[in-house]
């Protein structure tokens, strides 16, 4: 299976960190239409830019959880709505490099989008967001620090 072009997805994140998501989503589309083996690909490489920080923070071989809050304090993600819940999922799982559990969550979500395309699409736009999210956060910090090496 070819890898998804990496260029269009850091376009499409460029996009979603100028402030067009609604873009960036659509530069992903054509990687979307081509299949599920190419939706899964995608699905790991905006994953990977998610957990990028935190894997980078502490080196290969540590372990990840999912810690959600609610305003009242620690919450169970089983209280997310389902498209969050997959995208924390399915992230947490990539970071772990647990490659059978990422699988077995696309898969369940793929396999029911056949009923309900707008499951697939939530999760897929989750995982844009966070990836998205996390992207935003690395460019800021670059900037900051250019910042302060110039002064």
């Amino acid at each position: 299976m070819p890898a998804p072009d990496p260029h269009t997805i850091l376009e499409a994140l460029s996009h979603a960190i100028a402030g067009n998501p609604q873009r960036g989503l659509e530069l992903i589309q054509p990687i979307v239409d081509a299949g599920p083996r190419s939706t899964y690909a995608l699905l790991g490489a905006l994953a990977e830019t998610a957990s990028k920080d935190v894997r980078d923070a502490n080196g290969p071989g540590t372990l990840y959880g999912l810690d959600v809050q609610s305003p009242d304090g620690p919450a169970d993600v089983d209280l997310l709505p389902p498209h969050l819940k997959f995208a924390a999922r399915f992230v947490t799982a990539w970071a772990n490099r647990d490659q059978d559990t990422a699988a077995a969550l696309f898969w369940a979500v793929a396999e029911r989008s056949d009923r309900s395309a707008e499951d697939l699409a939530d999760a897929i736009t989750a995982v844009f967001a966070m990836a998205a999210a996390v992207a935003e956060y690395e460019v800021i910090k670059q900037r900051r620090n250019r910042a302060e090496e110039s002064r």
